[in-house]
């Protein structure tokens, strides 16, 4: 007679909460673009004043990204067991600066939601968020979200060599070259979103290859 060991159980519950916070962290970055009110990929004043005439529906955006950043760990590790099943030293190298996107950063959709509330104007708010941007210490770690992307692009080309579906290791090398593309481009909401999309299914597939728990007689 075979009996499921509660260690068999908890790893099961384990790889089935990795793979849902794989598909959970993007889908909801994906989800708070769509849902946005104003357009997400302007930039400077323009951005500002489109994001004060919509203050008041920031706040749900503003918990979608925090439920995305308390999944974003699971799920990296998630798809970096996978990768490092295909390609070891490669898929080491993605998930260094594919973590990248968990060091803690200021959000300037924060400090911009702050200062109108506290009753600064837009040019003056601007030069703070500019501030932000350049003139801190950290400032330069904005830059590193970049590498984060080619962290994913090389976690992708990793999982190619693993037991990941071809479709979803091939969706995780595209997507983080999409993700940049809108803002450069000042696409549409839903053009933003989309990327996050491919991006949500390229992370839930690879994670779908994680080890299945062995159960003991």
């Amino acid at each position: 007679m075979t009996a499921v060991h509660p260690r068999t159980a908890t790893a099961g519950f384990t790889r089935t909460a990795m793979i849902a916070c794989a598909v959970a962290s993007p889908l909801l970055i994906a989800l708070s673009l769509l849902l946005a009110p104003y357009p997400a990929t302007l930039e400077g004043e323009p951005y500002i004043r489109a994001f004060t005439a919509h203050l008041d529906g920031y706040a749900l955006l503003s918990w979608l990204g925090v439920l995305s950043f308390a999944t974003l760990i699971p799920g990296l590790l998630a798809v970096s067991r996978v990768a490092r099943d295909g390609r070891p030293v490669l898929g080491l190298v993605g998930t260094i600066l594919a973590f990248i996107l968990t060091l803690p950063a200021i959000d300037t959709d924060e400090v911009i939601y702050a200062a109108i509330r506290a009753g600064l104007d837009v040019p003056t708010t601007h030069r703070l968020v500019t501030e932000v941007n350049e003139g801190l210490p950290t400032s330069a770690l904005g830059f590193t979200f970049f590498l984060a992307l080619l962290g994913l692009v090389l976690l992708g080309v990793a999982a190619l060599s693993s037991a990941a579906p071809k479709w979803a290791a091939i969706a995780l090398i595209v997507a983080p070259l999409l993700i940049p593309v809108a803002w450069l481009a000042q696409l549409s909401n839903v053009a933003a979103g989309a990327a996050w999309l491919i991006l949500t299914a390229a992370m839930g597939g690879v994670a779908l290859a994680l080890p299945q728990p062995r159960e003991k007689a």
